[in-house]
């Protein structure tokens, strides 16, 4: 008979699934989310007019992007990517079309419907669980992350939280104490050409002896 005592599934040590990780949870809540955006984006798609199927694309592919990331997160199975170092002399593709980045603008276009799923957004991205899942997450995952939601919260008009943010620029190099560094002088700023008149006028003048000439009076 064995009297190893059983673990209990609350336990902190005891082993979790993937279907328990806090990222697949966080997954299902998201996926719920963008399903709806979608559906709301088909049924909405006049006040959209051309931007409808950019609108549609980005959303159903940050959806996609972000399931394989968080599921990959889950099942412990994420690696840090390589480093991308573009070949020398190679050319881009095609120029990517205009894509709407300003802010508040989906909700400006499509009102309270894109409101709801923007609060909805907003409240999963801010929830304990979400914070502590995030604190946790690996940083090359957080940038991933970060990358795809960025634009569709600005769209949404959705604060991202710190952890998702663009980090702030590298602070500049302090010179040493001892050494003091002279600002370079600014360069004057040449002066403005004048006009140059030509020589003859354009126009042959014309010869006017009474602008307003008097009118005669006749005598009474």
């Amino acid at each position: 008979m064995n009297n190893i005592p059983a673990t209990p599934a609350n336990a902190p040590d005891a082993p979790r699934s993937a279907y328990e990780h806090p990222a697949a949870e966080f997954a299902a809540t998201l996926d719920s989310i963008f399903a709806c955006i979608l559906l709301m984006l088909a049924a909405h798609f006049r006040p959209l007019g051309a931007f409808n199927l950019l609108m549609w694309t980005r959303f159903s592919r940050a959806r996609v992007r972000l399931a394989a990331l968080l599921a990959r997160l889950a099942a412990g199975t994420y690696r840090t990517p390589r480093p991308h170092t573009p070949r020398p002399g190679k050319k881009s593709g095609a120029p990517t079309p205009y894509s709407p980045r300003g802010y508040f603008w989906l909700i400006r276009k499509l009102g309270y419907h894109a409101a709801g799923y923007g609060s909805q957004l907003n409240h999963l991205l801010h929830t304990p669980q979400t914070q502590a899942l995030l604190s946790t997450t690996p940083p090359a995952a957080l940038a991933a992350m970060g990358r795809t939601l960025r634009p569709l919260c600005r769209l949404l008009a959705i604060d991202l939280p710190p952890q998702l943010r663009l980090s702030p620029p590298a602070l500049k190099r302090v010179a040493p104490e001892g050494s003091e560094t002279k600002p370079k002088p600014k360069p004057p700023k040449p002066a403005p050409e004048r006009p140059r008149l030509p020589f003859y006028p354009q126009r042959k003048p014309r010869f006017i002896l009474y602008p307003d000439p008097p009118r005669k009076t006749r005598p009474a």
